[in-house]
């Protein structure tokens, strides 16, 4: 029964097909923290250059990356975009992306504080402080703050952006989550046609087709990361323009009937971590590797596997249960040999192993 639980609580956490809906009513506002304007004196950041960390001066446990284009004064409003890294490593988006804001002249500020295994009130916090020092410590332009995040930290952009009336466009990349949100916003996303969370991706933007806001969905050629710079220039270009350049060719093709398949063989997966055994494994991820040069789909699926093995490693780890971790962590080598966190994991469990 404990076996049953614990995969039951991981799968869900990896699942993607049912998004949790936002409560309309609780805005970022309404929450315990009480907003007080404050207008810190100017910083001397120095400019063109990606800032690793700087604290939060209203709470210094919090802190933050930072790029100033040069050309940042206290004369001009510039754009800001907000970063949600799902490890914290704020510094990523922004060494990706500095190029193009100083093309653009934005502002990039990017959490190191956010990551996923927080709960949605902490998250919620960070969000929260980070839009204010933002607005209090930099010269922005009130009108166009943008939340930008990828897998885990997209969910944060989505659901904390939604509900913030400051925030006028959340941009999401690998992930995502239904909102409701409580005032005009602009939605652009990207699916990476190799991310294991495509159909995912394809399915949320479809389930907008009625909502009364702008949204966008560009399809690229990569996996679950962040989009590449000459990729990512789009939104950039959106965020200048509001259009996108040839959107009609970047739009997702994929029949209903392949994401329904997908889907299928997602459920499949999820079924046969508690019911196969690993010759099943070995000989269905050599099908998938076998096909994955034919249709990106099995590709797509190896990636899913990897995923549910991340996640049900762990909370087997966690939970010193030893046997559930040896058997996962094995399809998780099937399934991803190269996989840095496959082999701490497995170190891990081989020392843990050797005190018994």
């Amino acid at each position: 029964m404990k076996n049953s639980l614990l995969f039951l609580v991981a799968l869900i956490s990896i699942s993607c097909t049912n998004y949790p809906k936002a409560n309309k009513t609780e805005t970022a506002t309404s929450t315990a923290i009480v907003e007080q304007k404050i207008i810190y004196p100017t910083d001397h950041f120095n400019k063109g250059e990606v800032i690793a960390s700087v604290n939060l001066r209203s709470d210094t446990s919090q802190k933050f990356a930072l790029y100033l284009p040069k050309n940042y004064s206290d004369s001009i409003k510039f754009p800001v975009i907000i970063f949600f890294d799902p490890h914290s490593k704020g510094t990523i988006p922004l060494n990706l992306y500095k190029d193009l804001a100083e093309k653009n002249n934005f502002i990039l500020i990017s959490s190191n504080s956010s990551k996923n295994g927080l709960d949605a009130k902490s998250t919620k916090n960070i969000a929260y402080n980070l839009i204010e020092e933002t607005k209090n410590r930099f010269n922005v332009d009130l009108t166009k703050i943008t939340l930008c995040g990828f897998s885990g930290g997209a969910k944060v952009a989505l659901m904390n952006g939604s509900l913030n009336n400051d925030v006028s466009t959340i941009i999401y990349c690998g992930a995502a989550v239904q909102i409701q949100p409580t005032h005009q916003i602009n939605l652009f996303g990207f699916a990476g046609k190799k991310d294991m969370n495509y159909t995912d991706l394809v399915i949320f933007e479809r389930s907008l087709i009625n909502v009364p806001y702008k949204h966008f969905l560009v399809d690229w050629k990569g996996k679950h990361e962040f989009p590449t710079a000459d990729v990512f220039k789009d939104a950039f270009y959106y965020l200048q323009t509001g259009k996108i350049e040839n959107y009609e060719s970047k739009q997702s093709t994929i029949s209903q009937q392949k994401i329904d398949e997908e889907q299928s063989y997602k459920q499949k997966y999820i079924d046969a971590f508690q019911t196969k055994e690993l010759s099943w494994w070995n000989e269905e991820i050599k099908s998938l590797n076998s096909n994955k040069n034919k249709d990106v789909m099995f590709e797509r699926l190896l990636g899913f596997i990897s995923l549910a093995c991340y996640s049900i490693s762990n909370n087997s780890l966690q939970q010193n249960d030893l046997a559930v971790a040896e058997k996962t962590l094995i399809i998780y080598k099937m399934a991803d040999p190269e996989n840095e966190t496959m082999k701490e994991f497995t170190a891990e469990l081989i020392k843990r192993k050797s005190k018994h």
